[in-house]
C-alpha cells in the first residue's frame, strides 16, 4: 500500500453537476452515481477490506466546501481516509462534519467507516451529488490514465449538513470496462 500520503491531503477543485458531464462509459457512470454505500460496494469486490485514517482533525474548508456547506455549520473536522481493496487503495475519502455531530452521532469512529454509521440511521439524508476530475497525478506519480473522477454529496440531520468526498485512485473497478 502506498505510504507518501500526508493529512489532510485536500481536495480543492471544481465540482459539476452529473447533468453537465457527458459519460462515454456507463460503468464509471454508475460508480459515481450509485446512492448505495461506497464501503459496501468496495467490500463486496474484495476479500479483504481496510480503511486507513489519514488523519481527523480541525482544519481549514475549500472555499468550494465553505460554498456548498454554508457558513452556519460552525466549527468542523476534515477526515481523510482510503478505502483498500486487498492491500492496495481504490478510493481516497475527505468528509467535512460538522463538529455537532462529531460530538454527537459520529463520535468515536476509530477505523470504522463513516458510510456504516450514515447508512444506518435513517436521519441522515442525502443530496444528490456533484462530480469532479482531476489529474492522475494528483494522488499518485503514476500517469495511468488521463483523469481520475470523483464524487461528492452532502449528508443532513437536525439541521447539520456534512459533506462526504470521495475520489476513485487508479487501481478502482470503477475504470474498468464493465
Amino acid at each position: 500500500m502506498q505510504s507518501n500520503w500526508s493529512f489532510p491531503v485536500g481536495l480543492d477543485v471544481h465540482w459539476q453537476s452529473p447533468q453537465s458531464v457527458a459519460f462515454s462509459d456507463p460503468y464509471l457512470k454508475n460508480w459515481l452515481l450509485d446512492t448505495g454505500s461506497l464501503t459496501e460496494r468496495v467490500q463486496s469486490l474484495c476479500r479483504q477490506f481496510e480503511l486507513v485514517v489519514l488523519g481527523q482533525g480541525q482544519q481549514q474548508m475549500h472555499r468550494a466546501e465553505q460554498d456548498w456547506l454554508g457558513s452556519d455549520q460552525g466549527s468542523v473536522d476534515v477526515r481523510e481516509v482510503l478505502l483498500c481493496a486487498d492491500g492496495v487503495p481504490w478510493v481516497f475519502a475527505r468528509s467535512v462534519i460538522p463538529h455537532a455531530l462529531i460530538y454527537g452521532e459520529l463520535a468515536d469512529l476509530g477505523s470504522e467507516p463513516l458510510g456504516k454509521r450514515l447508512f444506518n440511521d435513517a436521519r441522515f439524508t442525502r443530496s444528490a451529488f456533484e462530480l469532479c476530475t482531476l489529474p492522475s497525478t494528483a494522488f499518485s506519480d503514476n500517469l495511468v490514465r488521463k483523469a481520475l473522477w470523483g464524487r461528492r454529496s452532502r449528508f443532513a440531520r437536525d439541521g447539520y449538513r456534512m459533506i462526504v468526498a470521495e475520489v476513485f485512485l487508479p487501481p478502482a473497478p470503477a475504470y474498468e470496462k464493465g
